[in-house]
Formats: C-alpha cells, structure tokens, sequence
C-alpha cells in the first residue's frame, strides 16, 4: 500500500479537560474505529486493520488558542489499544503504571505537557508549557490497529488552571492482513 493522497485519510478527535482538581487523576476517552477494522478473515478475504501512520496532536484553550502561560498542570497523554472498562474525566487509578511508557505495546502515541509556571526551566524558557512528544508511528512502519476502540488517555499530577482542549489528527489507511500477521496483532494488543 502506498502512503498517498489516494490511500491515506485523517481520522480527528477533540476532548476537553475541563480545569479543576486534577491531581492523581486520570482522562479516558473511547474513539470508535470499527468502521475500519475487520480482524476475522471471510473466505479468500483477508483480515483489515487500520494502519496509523502519523499522529498529530494538539492542546489550545478551548477557543483554539496557545494555553496560557499560568497553566500549571503537569499531564501525560497518549492514544492506546488497551482495553479500559472505564471511561470518563476525573477517574481514580484507570490509567496504571505502564500505560504512558514507550515500552508499552498498546501504545499508538505518547506525548506530556508540562505547564509554564510548574517549573522555573519551562517559565524562564519564555515558550509557556512544553508539549514533548515521546512516542510516534512513522510512514515506513505504522501502527496497525486491530481492535474496536482506540482510547485517548491523560494522566494528570497537579491540578488544571483553565480549560484545555486536546485535538487529535491520525494519517490512517485500512490495510489487509494475512493471518500470520493479524493473529501476532492481536496477541499483541490483548492487554
């Protein structure tokens, strides 16, 4: 499969954090991805999963623009294939020991924030909060997803000053599997 205007289509999502008392608290949102998704081979057809190539991702104010220099949230956030039961904002411990790090397996993309007024090396820097991303598919080798549902989770540490928007772009492509490759897939993103 090419990595093309023809192949290639953007799939978004958008949640906001709404500011408050996030201390030791966790985000989980679901995202539908069954349309694209279809791991059980039918006759002479192969399995599908969704390919991600690149991921894009974004925080602003909730009228879209740069968060503000007061912020002092502290929060790591990632898109994952594990399967939460749980979802919602303000949840307790949903988001374990494991989840964020790059050593996770579940784990499409990963990125933190770091608010302006949180640490004198992020304020004296003169760029407000530091969005860094640790963890991306690339063109060359994707991350293909086999299962229903990719969760947006978020981990916070310290509470939120205002409003946060965050915005999701994925590259995606539906690519066909054969069956040595998907049953790999799929051992591989059981949690």
């Amino acid at each position: 499969m090419a990595y093309d205007l023809k192949n290639v289509f953007y799939l978004g999502f958008q949640h906001e954090y709404a500011n408050g008392a996030w201390t030791a608290k966790d985000s989980v949102q679901p995202i539908d991805v069954s349309a694209y998704v279809d791991p059980i081979s039918k006759g002479r057809a192969r399995g599908q999963g969704l390919a991600v190539y690149k991921v894009h991702h974004q925080l602003s104010t909730d009228s879209g623009t740069p968060v503000k220099p007061a912020e002092t949230v502290e929060m790591g956030m990632a898109l994952s294939v594990k399967p939460y039961t749980s979802t919602g904002d303000l949840l307790s411990g949903v988001v374990e020991f494991g989840d964020l790090s790059n050593a996770s397996d579940l784990l499409i993309q990963a990125d933190s924030y770091i608010g302006a007024t949180t640490s004198a090396s992020v304020a004296n820097s003169g760029n407000g909060g530091l969005l860094i991303e640790s963890l991306k598919p690339s063109k060359e080798v994707p991350y293909v997803v086999v299962r229903d549902t990719i969760f947006s989770i978020m981990s916070a540490t310290t509470a939120m000053v205002a409003d946060i928007l965050t915005s999701y772009r994925m590259e995606c492509a539906m690519i066909s599997l054969d069956t040595a490759t998907l049953n790999q897939l799929l051992r591989t993103q059981t949690a």
